[in-house]
């Protein structure tokens, strides 16, 4: 088992990382939902949505192999569940579309984002519901949700557990 980080120096690395989640998904997302309607559409929609699969696949790799610090991974979890997945989700929502392409009643770039969180979230307002192909993505974002959000819980146990010696 690794030491506990405790100086600046020891969390560089992760600082670094988090910092290039939230830079990363806030561009993609900046980026792909204010493309134009004539850009935007089922092509540049299932290009995003697969590179958001593959992030997914390799981030939950990385975590569950290469992050060997409870508390490094707990922080990295959390920048994700709270920044990066649902900015991410929203950035595929955008590249499909507005003109209720992927997302009914979605207007614009914060339409999309607030979509993603309530649908991450799994509150479901109805303001706002996934068309199309959209839907199938909405439903992966739900489930992420609840499998990000059941990792953070076990994680933030497991670490409390073992900084108060309970077995």
């Amino acid at each position: 088992m690794s030491r506990k980080p405790t100086t600046l120096e020891e969390w560089k690395s992760t600082l670094l990382a988090a910092v290039g989640m939230v830079v990363a998904s806030f561009l993609a997302w900046f980026v792909l939902s204010r493309l134009s309607e004539a850009t935007a559409g089922d092509t540049i929609g299932t290009f995003a949505s697969v590179g958001l699969v593959l992030w997914v696949v390799s981030q939950s790799w990385f975590y569950m192999t290469q992050v060997k610090s409870p508390r490094r991974l707990l922080f990295l979890m959390g920048i994700s569940f709270i920044q990066v997945v649902p900015f991410l989700f929203a950035a595929v929502y955008g590249a499909f579309g507005y003109t209720d392409n992927c997302v009914f009643g979605a207007q614009g770039p914060a339409d999309v984002l607030y979509f993603s969180y309530v649908t991450f979230t799994t509150v479901g307002y109805g303001d706002m519901s996934p068309t199309g192909l959209c839907r199938a993505l909405a439903s992966a974002e739900a489930v992420t949700g609840y499998i990000l959000l059941g990792m953070f819980v076990a994680a933030a146990v497991a670490l409390y557990s073992r900084n108060h010696g309970h077995n």
